[in-house]
């Protein structure tokens, strides 16, 4: 569904992704870990064009594109297939829920604004916010609003969601609340790739899990490969200080 190749990306002198190669299936839950620095998010934007990478090439479905040169008919067909969701939620201040969540189908996909309020309060029901829709951001809880932001990249129906570290915003008691939401996306077999520091939920929900440091692959499987039986010695000095002490055992 999702190939790309040798992706890479410079700012000034830094060199932030090195040449990125990487397969997602149609139904994939992938989840990129690693330190910080490491290039994550800067692979999802570069993904979605929200940052134009230097050189490499992608293929969405059928459409192949140089990611370095691509036009903007190409750029606009890749958006359609693809939602982000953003660590700082992104949402309009002056807008309700509802009306953040219904914007991109009336103004990107032109759809009608009767249809767009059906489908905006079925997705908001489905993140478990049905009776907050006419509330503001200011009104919501930071948990709340990032289940806004997961509802507005559901109710597009992309073929891909792109999940970059949505729970690094919140309190503590919040995460829960919406890694609970994408795990419900996720066995609904909408296809994921998430950056997160939450290795709970990637052990229990990723199908493939992608170890990066310093702008390049190291490591990747599937979470018992990664998680249990590392093979690389950077990728088990990274686990022994993020899993809890009994998984210490295996690395």
């Amino acid at each position: 569904m999702l190939t790309i190749s040798n992706v890479k990306k410079s700012f000034g002198s830094s060199a932030i992704l090195k040449g990125i190669d990487l397969t997602i299936q149609q139904g994939d839950v992938v989840v990129l870990v690693g330190p910080s620095g490491s290039g994550k998010t800067t692979l999802l934007r570069c993904l979605n064009f929200l940052e134009r990478a230097d050189e490499g090439s992608a293929t969405f479905g059928e459409l192949a594109v140089d990611m370095a040169k691509a036009a903007k008919k190409d750029i606009h067909a890749i958006r359609q297939k693809t939602a982000f969701v953003f660590q700082n939620y992104h949402l309009f201040t002056n807008k309700t829920a509802l009306e953040n969540v219904t914007e991109g189908l009336i103004i990107g996909r032109k759809m009608s604004k009767d249809i767009a309020r059906k489908k905006g309060e079925e997705a908001l029901k489905r993140v478990g916010l049905a009776d907050k829709m006419h509330l503001y951001p200011s009104q919501l809880s930071g948990g709340q609003q990032q289940r806004v932001g997961i509802a507005r990249a559901v109710v597009l129906e992309p073929s891909i969601i792109l999940f970059d570290e949505p729970t690094s915003a919140l309190d503590p008691e919040r995460v829960g609340e919406v890694l609970d939401v994408m795990k419900s996306i996720a066995k609904d077999g909408t296809t994921m790739l998430v950056v997160t520091h939450e290795m709970s939920f990637a052990k229990e929900v990723a199908n493939h899990v992608v170890f990066m440091d310093d702008g390049l692959i190291v490591e990747q499987g599937s979470a018992d490969d990664v998680f249990v039986h590392p093979k690389h010695e950077r990728t088990k000095q990274f686990l022994r200080r993020v899993l809890p002490d009994e998984y210490n055992f295996y690395i």
